[in-house]
């Protein structure tokens, strides 16, 4: 199966902005605390299962659809204002990441007793990672998605 310029490049960008927001998560929240979920901690179990679907399995749907989508079509990459331009929308495209990052902060900020213990609280708190603002980050998040589409389909059809 041969890519596509636009599926390489949107490829890229993906992997690099997806291995940020999934190194930044573990470093700010420790989803992927699996030692501590196999050990039964029902908040660590929640935050694991919360980041493989908002971090991991939404985002690869998505990416595949786009990845698809871009395969379907002709864009033209030449050294044109327009060429450039559909360099930098694609590049934009694969930013989605952060918006699941921000929608599964918004959950986190919204729900804390829910996903960190009674321990990890104070220092979540102490630290900044956690405070209330559910809408403070998940409409910025999901504005991130749309606009990430956006850009991918203004590349398309441009």
């Amino acid at each position: 199966m041969a890519l596509t310029d636009a599926q390489n490049l949107f490829t890229l960008f993906f992997a690099i902005y997806f291995g940020m927001m999934i190194g930044r998560s573990h470093e700010m929240y420790r989803p992927w605390d699996t030692y501590n979920a196999w050990r039964g901690n029902s908040q660590n179990i929640r935050r694991l299962v919360t980041a493989w679907i908002i971090l991991f399995i939404i985002p690869l749907i998505q990416f595949a659809v786009l990845f698809a989508l871009l395969g379907s079509f002709s864009i033209p990459f030449s050294l044109t204002v327009a060429g450039i331009v559909n360099i930098v929308l694609i590049g934009f495209g694969s930013f989605f990441e952060f918006g699941y990052f921000r929608i599964y902060e918004a959950f986190l900020h919204r729900y804390p007793k829910s996903f960190f213990s009674d321990e990890e609280l104070p220092e979540m708190h102490e630290s900044g990672k956690i405070h209330p603002g559910f809408w403070a980050h998940f409409i910025p998040g999901v504005l991130y998605v749309l606009l990430s589409i956006m850009a991918v389909l203004i590349a398309i059809y441009y």
